[in-house]
């Protein structure tokens, strides 16, 4: 490269904006209220200087203005992230956003903004959010946060039959995380005020299959006795017919584990009632009771000594 052309190149950067140019000019463009144009210009900012604490809580604002409620809860987690002395500030924008993405029914941006404010501001209250960030959780497969959230907001419900509908989620959540003690008391809370029908025939539900992973844990710990009132209780009405024949299997595997070959019998015949050929329950049921039958066949005569 020629040395003229080194020089071109020097002066052609030399008149690239800086980070601070943009900041400038979106600031002006801020305070004439055209809040689009200073949006491009703190993106541009930032994108000279990445992390610029200052540029992310402008960018925010702006993009809020806008509506651009994805790009406000990026900055605003970005400004709480990036530094922990302005979190307070960063979970003021996050829960503006969310409540500004609702009014504007983005329920996906209002549950982000909730969710980035969890992360920055874990000890703040969420107040009349804590159903839309409780639910958003449990959709996500969070289930650690939805059963942090799920009580409060059920307890800040109001309505009766909301508060017994986010319980039931709660209830499965717990399901899902194992802990069939709390899930129990909770559908059988449900269960016994009646308040919502739908809700409570979904308790039923629920109760079964806790019962279920209840007996199977035990099962594999070695507690077949403990398991079989377990079973017992997934076989009740208002269980789902799969719950039902996953228990009929447990007991089975209870019965033979304490030497009653009969009973096993019994209760793997019972599983295979209401399946189809080849579905897993079904063969898991049929290769159970093949294998007792081979164990019962007599042993091979001894072949003839000639």
């Amino acid at each position: 490269m020629s040395r003229w052309a080194v020089v071109g190149v020097a002066l052609a950067l030399a008149c690239q904006p800086s980070a601070a140019d943009h900041e400038e000019l979106g600031d002006r463009w801020y305070g004439g209220g055209a809040y689009r144009d200073a949006l491009a210009e703190y993106q541009l900012g930032l994108k000279a200087h990445p992390g610029d604490a200052d540029l992310e809580a402008k960018l925010g604002a702006a993009a809020l203005h806008v509506g651009d409620y994805a790009t406000a809860v990026n900055a605003y987690i970005a400004l709480g992230e990036g530094d922990r002395s302005r979190a307070g500030e960063a979970a003021d924008g996050l829960e503006r956003s969310a409540r500004a993405a609702l009014g504007a029914n983005d329920r996906s941006d209002a549950a982000r903004g909730l969710a980035g404010l969890r992360a920055v501001a874990p000890t703040r209250p969420l107040g009349r959010y804590a159903r839309l960030a409780a639910l958003d959780a449990a959709d996500r497969g969070d289930t650690a946060g939805a059963m942090a959230l799920l009580p409060g907001a059920a307890a800040a419900a109001g309505d009766p039959r909301m508060t017994d509908s986010l319980l039931f989620v709660y209830g499965m959540a717990a399901v899902r995380a194992r802990a069939c003690s709390t899930a129990v008391s909770v559908f059988e809370g449900i269960i016994r005020r009646q308040r919502e029908p739908a809700v409570a025939d979904g308790a039923r539900e629920g109760l079964g299959l806790c019962a279920l992973v209840e007996g199977q844990r035990l099962v594999a710990a070695g507690k077949p006795t403990e398991a079989e009132d377990w079973f017992r209780r997934a076989t009740a009405p208002g269980a789902p017919a799969v719950v039902v024949r996953g228990a009929f299997l447990g007991l089975g595997d209870v019965k033979l584990a304490q030497g009653d070959v009969a009973g096993a019998l019994e209760s793997y015949q019972q599983v295979l009632s209401g399946g189809t050929p080849g579905d897993t329950l079904t063969q898991r049921a049929q290769d159970k009771i093949n294998a007792l039958g081979k164990a019962d066949a007599p042993s091979p005569a001894p072949p003839k000594q000639p």
